[in-house]
């Protein structure tokens, strides 16, 4: 119908009827696209069916081709399965026929090979028909050569078979064949050639030939022994040096590293055997240049025991069977003895085998320190592992090496070797004669024993041991000797002017040859430093480095120090490590879980063990400076760890570190099933061990919390004020973390929320009578443990029953503290004998003794029989440890308030208070620290190592102890009793004499027993009770010397001035508007300022319990010292209340009278509550 109304447009359509009729354009391309997806698989399928059919066809043709081949191959050569060894040398034709169909794994062509090497007579080495073939060149080499690599392939495939005696029969013949035409083209000798004999050695084929036999060494065992053998050597010949080098890389790398060749190889031909026809010159050399890659470090450690084995071992009589296979090969026409004049072990032979031995575990170290590899050992078994955890790991690593391993690395601490290293390790190579070789060597000597050191753990104490006592072939002490050269390194000149010059150097692989020197010099030393006692050290002669040696090289610890916990990041992430996981923008979360291992380009070396080393070396050399100082004052603070304006920073690093330390356990518990029984065969590419575990995580917790860690381990880098400041600093965080800032609101705190604390402020509340205050005390507050830091309330009861007036604002707990230490650091009120012993310097330390006397004595009173006698003295003893443990609460409440007590301890005791996050009792206490417990006993045994044979001998001395105590006894008319009790101090000690030979053993066990065992059980308890107030991390910022100023106070000269400005003054004395003081107080100042100073501190100890000033002067002083006035009774001595450190003045009318009066009363006693 046609539209007039002029509107073009359609008009518009409304479809009601549902769903449309056309399609989208989306399913129109939806189904398109699958379409063309359909052709396409279907186009696939038909073009992989049509190569399928066609490998088939051109696989049956060839089967079908070889198969005539095969017949008429055999009909050609008249072979049948019944011909074997019954032809002649076949012709060129023949062979060539051969290698067109020959396949391994057809068993009659296996059977036609043998009969083609039969006729060929390999075994004989008189019949030179493979010889002349080969000499003449042409084609008949090539098709031999062809034929010698399907031999090669052929024994591969035997090799697993060798139950059969047809097929070992095979394996005989073809070896035989194989090397001697490897000896005519040695290139032929590659990596298969040598992994074909790995695996018949590995599959036992000498064992079977062993077992065929009843007679040892019978002639099928010999046979075998010799194919092997000229298989080996023979290909060893060549006189093309790059193709011998080639030739002996290939048997170093391939078949050397074949694990328990001791076992497969070595019985049956001895190394004797192969040290006398092996080039080991050309031998070492070689393996000096092979590179080591996964998973060929896997053999490194038994590539580098064959080579120790050959390398070292001595030089011993070959037995008839021995002989005769010399005698076979160096017989043999194509044997060439090696060109060499020096033998084995001579002299000149031993730098090609350091560098070789070097080069490999070097290599080696690379991988054996990355996070997914173990050290160099076995997988170790449950109790290996326990052991470790134990700290017992040095001496149970053994356990998980194979023995073989174990003895081929001890020949290396052989008095003769180490000789050699040090000569090397000592090598001046700007010398005349020096050439680039000798440096090369150095080197290599060096990197060689740095190696041992870190990565074969139970070698080190030998070993440190043999370099420590090392001198060279002039005589020259090892270790000033490597120090001088360690002087000239540019790593350590420029070390000594800054950090950054250390950074960049850390960073960089260019210098490895001078970190190497550094690392094994430090390494040394510190071992050093454990070994020497005081004597020696300070003799600054032998062994012993001189002062100007020692100032410059705790210079350079400390900037390489400062270095390794400031800058963990920029290390870490050194990108030019190859193959590293490690970038420029490396984050905190890749380092907790990596380490990496070749800091300075030092391959093993890992961040951890650089700063573990530092540390030990510098803690020891600081504890030597403490007591008898050979370094300037102040020389030890580092002015680059800036702590004085960052408290807070180190508080929140404080924070955070125990938050991780607290994930961490969680996490160790959680994973401790796990681990201990990880399958065998783990292997050392399993999950890290814990202790590498454990190194990341301090590498990661120096990387976040740098101030922290070192405070913690290097804490005379910072003034001691300082740290007392941030020690105090911590205890306040505590107390906010904990609501005790302010007690009275803890308090009415616990007392609004009487359900959730319901008995809470009865357990902090005690009533302590006078006459009873330890006892009393131990009843009313040891059930708290931990919270005994908490705010507590003390009533004191006196002896009429009535309590005792006092101010609850801190006061009476100074006093309440104070008491304790003064009535318990004396005696035992239950057994009436003493905690503490004393030095002859009047020191307390835990009696050691005390758990002997108590047991003793309650035996010898005891009725009762054996059990319940035992049941009875191990209560007691519970009871008297739990005492100790009490005692170390109070000490440590005393340090956590600030409040100082008039108690000495013994500086060996007081080192075990720093060293209680170590975990152990060793703390590194030696037989120097003897001093300061028994001078008597440390002077005895200073005179026991300079004595001869005879006068030792008179001395009759054996490995024993002696403890001699007094327990009570009624019998006795004294009421008590001497005992002495034997200890051995070691096994059988009391059959031992001590002798010139063993008398260091003897002092070094006699000294440890002294210092740590005797008394253990006392100490660990004490420290627990301690370090359950003060956390141990905050213990260990303070030597044993500032613990004691910590616990007493300052013992420098009274600063009167401090004192009187921080003094509050009460009743009349207080000052007015015009800040003027009362007439007696400014006489009082008067008369202190020019007391002595013995009596400066009596009256600070009159009024405060103390005579030493608080650590941070007199504004810390809690409460502040105050003075009121007493009246106008001039008569009358003044009197204190110590609990608040208050001084009770009477007006007095002369300076002269105030003196008199103020000395006899501070001299007199008078004190708490005496008005």
């Amino acid at each position: 119908m046609l539209n007039f109304t002029g509107n073009t447009r359609r008009k518009r359509q409304v479809n009601l009827s549902g769903k449309p009729t056309s399609a989208p354009s989306q399913s129109v391309i939806a189904a398109a696209r699958e379409s063309r997806a359909q052709r396409e698989s279907e186009r696939q399928k038909n073009a992989a069916a049509i190569r399928i059919q066609s490998a088939f066809r051109a696989y049956r043709s060839r089967k079908l081709c070889c198969s005539s081949w095969r017949v008429a191959w055999d009909k050609s050569v008249g072979f049948s399965p019944l011909s074997r060894g019954e032809s002649s040398p076949l012709g060129a034709d023949a062979l060539a026929h051969l290698l067109l169909f020959y396949t391994p794994t057809d068993p009659t062509d296996l059977e036609r090979l043998f009969f083609v090497i039969a006729a060929l007579h390999p075994d004989d080495p008189g019949n030179t028909t493979i010889d002349i073939a080969l000499q003449s060149g042409g084609r008949i080499l090539s098709l031999l050569k062809r034929l010698s690599q399907k031999t090669v392939l052929t024994l591969s495939k035997l090799s697993a078979t060798l139950t059969d005696t047809s097929t070992r029969t095979q394996i005989l013949l073809y070896l035989f064949y194989i090397s001697r035409v490897a000896a005519h083209l040695p290139q032929l000798a590659d990596a298969s050639y040598f992994a074909v004999l790995r695996s018949i050695i590995q599959h036992g084929f000498l064992q079977y030939a062993v077992q065929q036999n009843t007679t040892s060494r019978a002639p099928t065992d010999a046979r075998a022994a010799l194919a092997v053998l000229q298989a080996i050597v023979l290909p060893l010949q060549s006189t093309e040096s790059t193709i011998k080098s080639s030739v002996y890389s290939h048997f170093a790398q391939d078949f050397l590293s074949t694990p328990y060749l001791n076992l497969s190889l070595f019985p049956i031909i001895s190394v004797a055997v192969f040290r006398k026809l092996l080039d080991l010159r050309n031998l070492m050399q070689a393996a000096s240049t092979i590179q080591l890659n996964s998973p060929e470090q896997d053999g490194a450690p038994w590539l580098l025991s064959s080579l120790i084995s050959l390398g070292l071992s001595p030089d011993l009589a070959l037995s008839s069977a021995d002989l005769a296979l010399e005698q076979a090969i160096t017989s043999h026409p194509l044997y060439q003895p090696a060109n060499v004049d020096d033998s084995p072990n001579s002299t000149a032979s031993f730098g090609p085998f350091v560098t070789a031995v070097s080069r490999i575990l070097d290599a080696y170290s690379a991988d054996a320190a990355r996070p997914t590899s173990s050290a160099i050992e076995l997988p170790s078994s449950r109790s290996s592992h326990n052991n470790r955890m134990n700290g017992k790991g040095d001496a149970n690593e053994s356990d998980s090496l194979p023995i073989f391993i174990q003895e081929q690395l001890d020949q290396l601490l052989g008095t003769r070797f180490v000789q050699y290293l040090a000569d090397l390790v000592l090598a001046d190579p700007r010398s005349p004669a020096a050439s680039q070789d000798l440096q090369y060597a150095r080197n290599a000597a060096q990197s060689l024993s740095l190696h041992l050191l870190v990565s074969f753990r139970f070698l080190r104490q030998k070993l440190h041991n043999r370099l420590f006592l090392a001198r060279s072939s002039d005589g020259i002490s090892l270790l000033p000797a490597l120090f001088s050269q360690v002087q000239r390194t540019q790593q350590f000149q420029s070390g000594l002017t800054g950090t950054r010059d250390i950074l960049n150097g850390l960073k960089a692989r260019s210098s490895s040859a001078e970190w190497t020197a550094i690392f094994l010099f430090l390494d040394v030393y510190s071992f050093g430093n454990v070994v020497m006692d005081d004597e020696e050290f300070f003799s600054f002669q032998d062994k012993a480095l001189s002062p100007g040696q020692l100032r410059l090289l705790v210079a350079f610890l400390k900037n390489l120090a400062f270095t390794t916990y400031f800058e963990v990041s920029e290390i870490e992430s050194d990108s030019s490590q190859e193959g590293s996981r490690f970038t420029a923008s490396i984050t905190a979360d890749r380092i907790r879980t990596e380490t990496r291992s070749n800091v300075g380009g030092v391959n093993g070396v890992s961040l951890p063990w650089i700063r573990s080393l530092i540390v030990r070396i510098l803690r020891s050399l600081h504890r030597r400076d403490s007591r008898n100082p050979f370094l300037p004052t102040g020389f030890w603070l580092m002015k680059e760890v800036n702590v004085e304006n960052s408290t807070s920073l180190i508080a929140e690093e404080e924070a955070r570190q125990q938050n991780l330390e607290d994930m961490n356990e969680a996490e160790d518990s959680d994973s401790d099933e796990e681990y201990d029984f990880q399958p065998a065969s783990a292997g050392r590419h399993g999950s890290s061990s814990k202790k590498q575990e454990k190194a990341i995580r301090h590498n990661y917790l120096a990387s976040i919390t740098p101030r922290l860690e070192v405070l913690q381990n290097l804490p005379f880098f910072i003034p001691f004020k300082t740290r007392v400041s941030i020690f105090r600093d911590f205890v306040r965080l505590d107390q906010i973390a904990r609501g005790t800032t302010d007690p009275e609101l803890w308090r009415l705190s616990n007392m609004s929320h009487p359900l959730e604390h319901q008995g809470r402020k009865a357990k902090h509340h005690g009533v302590i009578r006078r006459e009873r205050v330890f006892e009393d005390a131990y009843d009313e507050f040891f059930p708290l443990g931990e919270g005994f830091k908490e705010p507590i309330q003390i009533t004191f009861v006196d002896s009429f029953g009535a309590e005792e007036a006092g101010i609850d604002g801190g006061g009476i707990l100074k006093e309440f503290l104070s008491s304790i230490v003064q009535e318990s650091y004396r005696k035992d009120p239950t057994h009436g004998v003493p905690f503490f012993a004393e030095t002859e310097d009047h020191l307390l330390y835990p009696n050691p003794s005390l758990v002997d006397q108590v047991s003793w004595g309650l035996r010898q009173q005891s009725m009762l029989d054996y059990q319940d006698s035992q049941a009875l003295v191990s209560h007691e003893i519970m009871e008297l440890l739990k005492r100790f443990e009490f005692l170390g609460r109070i000490i440590g409440k005393c340090m956590y308030e600030g409040i100082l007590v008039d108690v000495r301890f013994a500086d060996f005791f007081l080192l075990k208070w720093s060293k209680v996050l170590v975990g152990n009792g060793d703390v590194g206490l030696g037989v120097d620290d003897l001093k300061s417990f028994d001078y008597s006993l440390w002077k005895g045994l200073q005179a026991l190592k300079r004595y001869d044979d005879r006068t030792i001998r008179d001395l009759d001395l054996t490995f024993t102890a002696e403890n001699v105590f007094r327990f009570e006894d009624p019998l006795s008319p004294s009421g008590s009793s001497q005992k002495a009790m034997t200890v051995d101090l070691k096994p059988n000690g009391s059959q031992i004499s001590v002798t010139s030979s063993n008398r260091l053993e003897y002092i070094h066990l006699l000294s440890r027993y002294k210092l740590i065992t005797q008394g253990k059980a006392q100490t660990s308890a004490f420290l627990k009770g301690l370090s359950s107030v003060i956390a141990p991390r905050w213990l260990s910022m303070f030597n044993q010397s500032e613990l004691q100023t910590l616990v007493g106070g300052n013992e420098s000269p009274l600063d009167i001035e401090d004192l009187r400005k921080n003094t509050i003054y009460g009743g009349v004395y207080v000052l007015g508007d015009d800040h003027k003081e009362h007439p007696t107080i400014a006489m009082f100042w008067r008369v202190m300022k020019r007391l002595k100073e013995d009596d400066k501190r009596a009256v600070l100890k009159f009024v405060t319990s103390v005579s030493r000033a608080p650590l941070l002067g007199f504004g810390s002083l809690n409460p502040r010292f105050s003075i009121r006035d007493a009246g106008n009774d001039s008569t009358r001595l003044p009197s204190t209340s110590t609990c608040v450190n208050l001084l009770k003045l009477p007006r007095y009318e002369s300076e002269g009278a105030l003196e008199e009066k103020l000395l006899y009363a501070a001299n007199a006693g008078a004190g708490f509550d005496l008005s």
